[in-house]
């Protein structure tokens, strides 16, 4: 029975859509993963419609790598301009390592894709359009080698459109 309720809780607190606090949001993030891909990222968040679904994209760059993740996020309020996400997604991106030169043409340079998942909170301040948002999880690069690796994150948004009524 214990089961069965708490089944039927979960299956109604993952489906509950309510208004976002924003439509829209901009900025930068900073991360960092042990599998050395993370430094710096232009961040963008998008809601579907009035559902608490959202695309989260990023692009990141540092001064061997380049690349791209995707990832579809669900986000839950705690309370007033606060909520608490989960994510998951892939990621592509390049790697050089022939900065400076070196003259082994095999390993300066390659492609890598992975799997993401993250869990974080987000904070919108309610007087100025302003988002900043912290998450953990793990990182999976798949191809050219599989290895996990852990990745921490934290943002700050422009929000651009708030709910109505706000």
């Amino acid at each position: 029975m214990k089961k069965l309720l708490l089944s039927a809780f979960c299956a109604v607190a993952l489906t509950t859509s309510y208004a976002q606090q924003y439509k829209t949001a901009l900025g930068i993030r900073g991360d960092w993963s042990n599998l050395d891909i993370a430094y710096g990222d232009i961040s963008f968040k998008h809601f579907l419609g009035e559902s608490s679904n959202a695309i989260d994209a990023t692009f990141g760059f540092g001064r061997r790598h380049v690349w791209l993740q995707g990832m579809y996020a669900r986000n839950y309020p705690i309370f007033s301009s606060v909520e608490w996400y989960w994510g998951a997604g892939a990621d592509i991106g390049y790697w050089n390592q022939n900065y400076n030169y070196r003259e082994d043409g095999k390993t300066i340079a390659g492609i890598w894709t992975g799997f993401d998942a993250n869990i974080g909170i987000e904070y919108t301040f309610p007087m100025f359009p302003v988002n900043v948002s912290f998450d953990v999880g793990p990182t999976l690069r798949m191809y050219p080698y599989v290895e996990v690796g852990p990745m921490v994150g934290f943002s700050i948004r422009y929000a651009f459109k708030s709910k109505a009524g706000k």
